[in-house]
């Protein structure tokens, strides 16, 4: 099976149409279409995981974050976008990207954090006109429900990280009950609204800026434990599905999910 015909049938489990309209999802690399055997999953390149990716003899890596975005003006080995790509067409690997088309998957990425919370009845934030249980972001509901700290304390752990930045207005209640849980991997403060209009005690996302603490504390609070960290269930995830797309078609592919820490942000404590 080519690349190419590989990724068509991958397209059945993950549809491009659910990614929002200027996001560059697809191929973004692709200079041999060659007979593919093993294909890599990373979160995004850097040379570690395209040296992972070697080793594993893959001739395509699905990536959740586009390596080229917005555009790419040359090539010179000057950033780790050109190093990458140049990397890529010296061993003649493919590079394809999931990014909001996973986001917005009925398993996709904030689905799964919000299952890793213990949320029931989770349905999207957002619902995509494209496929039934679709669309960008997650609302479920906590039973019980917990107070905010709690919840900090369960984002926390199920990120790893030291600490969460929570927006905790002047004289509230810390005790207060989170029922609704609104959840949004990545950044994702342009769905805050939607949050409120969902009815959500709470809202977790990523990139949170200062006035933006500020505008919470006068509807619901926002949890903030990283970008990366609400992001860290995409490896498993997309490899899931691939899986089913290699199952589907009976072709003897392998793949290989790739776990490697691209995170550019250390917490020093």
């Amino acid at each position: 099976m080519l690349i190419s015909h590989f990724l068509q049938e991958f397209q059945q489990e993950l549809p491009l149409a659910l990614a929002m309209a200027d996001d560059p999802v697809g191929v973004q690399v692709l200079t041999e279409d060659r007979p593919i055997t093993n294909v890599a999953v990373a979160y995004e390149l850097d040379a570690a995981t395209i040296d992972r990716a070697v080793s594993a003899n893959a001739e395509l890596i699905i990536a959740f974050h586009p390596l080229i975005y917005p555009s790419l003006k040359r090539v010179t080995g000057a950033t780790r976008v050109e190093r990458c790509v140049a990397r890529l067409i010296t061993e003649r690997v493919g590079l394809f990207i999931a990014h909001t088309a996973f986001d917005a998957h009925p398993r996709g990425t904030s689905v799964l954090f919000a299952e890793s919370l213990g949320c029931a009845s989770i349905a999207p934030l957002q619902p995509s006109p494209v496929l039934p249980n679709a669309g960008m972001g997650a609302i479920g509901e906590l039973e019980p429900g917990v107070t905010l700290e709690q919840l900090a304390g369960r984002v926390r752990g199920i990120c790893k990280v030291p600490s969460v930045r929570v927006s905790v207005p002047a004289g509230s209640q810390p005790d207060r009950i989170i029922n609704r849980v609104a959840v949004l991997g990545g950044s994702g403060m342009s769905f805050y609204d939607s949050a409120v209009r969902a009815g959500a005690d709470a809202f977790i996302t990523a990139d949170v800026r200062y006035h933006g603490f500020h505008s919470a504390n006068d509807q619901i609070p926002v949890i903030d434990p990283g970008h990366f960290e609400t992001e860290t269930f995409v490896v498993d995830g997309l490899t899931g599905l691939l899986r089913e797309t290699v199952q589907r078609v009976g072709a003897a592919i392998s793949v290989h999910p790739l776990h490697e820490t691209t995170n550019p942000v250390r917490y020093i404590s």
